[in-house]
């Protein structure tokens, strides 16, 4: 149902409050793990949720890196790399319909991308479009290079076709703030050129004690989306362990809740406006993946 894509201004945050949207929707979700820094969903909420009847653990032989081998090896050959996409999808609990694709295990491995983002791009893309899932992206903390988004540091292919970016900001703290204020000013330049005009940026607050209005006018953002600060829920979704009991019923897994419906409806307003044609399968092989998804997700529309 939406293409959403989170980043901050600074460290922090943003893996918690993307795995709590993702955690947090009633309909059947992909979060992609794509902060160029490194993944850190296999070593903290990853870490304990096996996959299959054989309960494999998850380890380096899966998420987004082993990706362009995978494009190399079937390179000339009749077959398409793409369905292997597949493979590197990890359930986030122990539904069918929750998964991720885990991130980098080294920021090293970013550069090697550059070859799988528009194929990456067309899955994310029909996975919301035609499947209805929704799509929840990890941008990690948001690099530049000559005014412009890092061509490398950051996923600016996906940031750029996002419905909704949003820039996570502790609004509690006024250092954040300020080091928001440039990013926001930055983003709305970036992302104005591919959205003719209309911004997808908005910001997600994270934290108690403040007022949305106030944060709205002096970053020159919409507040999108608020996450209260809740140490205990927070602390299993960014370490992982045996999941508390009454982590679904916790303030942060409420609010992100509460939060999916606007976001929801915030994108499609945009997508109506800008009269977006729906994104079409580039390759065979995508059309093969976004069918294995459909499976999974079959009966939680």
């Amino acid at each position: 149902m939406a293409l959403i894509a989170l980043v901050s201004a600074t460290s922090g945050a943003v893996t918690t409050a993307a795995a709590a949207l993702a955690l947090a929707s009633r309909r059947p979700v992909l979060l992609a793990e794509l902060d160029m820094a490194g993944g850190s969903l296999r070593h903290g909420l990853l870490r304990d949720v096996p996959r299959g009847p054989h309960r494999e653990p998850l380890d380096g032989r899966i998420g987004i890196h082993r990706l362009p081998q995978a494009q190399w090896e079937q390179a000339g050959a009749d077959g398409e790399f793409t369905p292997q996409m597949a493979e590197h999808l990890w359930p986030l609990d122990d539904s069918d319909y929750r998964v991720a694709l885990p991130g980098l295990t080294d920021p090293r491995q970013a550069a090697s991308l550059a070859g799988i983002w528009p194929t990456l791009l067309n899955m994310l893309q029909l996975t919301d479009q035609q499947l209805r899932w929704d799509v929840v992206v990890d941008g990690g903390r948001v690099a530049w290079e000559g005014g412009r988004l890092h061509p490398v540091l950051t996923p600016a292919p996906v940031l750029r076709e996002a419905d909704l970016v949003l820039l996570v900001v502790r609004a509690d703290e006024e250092a954040q703030q300020a080091l928001a204020y440039p990013a926001v000013q930055a983003l709305q330049q970036e992302l104005t050129g591919h959205s003719r005009g209309i911004h997808p940026l908005g910001l997600l607050l994270v934290g108690d004690g403040y007022r949305g209005a106030e944060v709205a006018r002096a970053l020159g953002a919409p507040v999108l989306a608020a996450l209260p600060w809740d140490p205990a829920a927070a602390g299993y979704l960014r370490c992982g362990g045996r999941m508390p009991r009454a982590v679904g019923r916790s303030r942060l897994l409420r609010a992100a809740r509460d939060a999916m419906g606007p976001l929801r409806e915030h994108a499609d307003r945009r997508r109506l406006m800008l009269q977006m044609r729906g994104a079409v399968p580039a390759t065979a092989g995508v059309a093969r993946v976004v069918e294995q998804l459909a499976r999974r997700g079959g009966g939680h529309d």
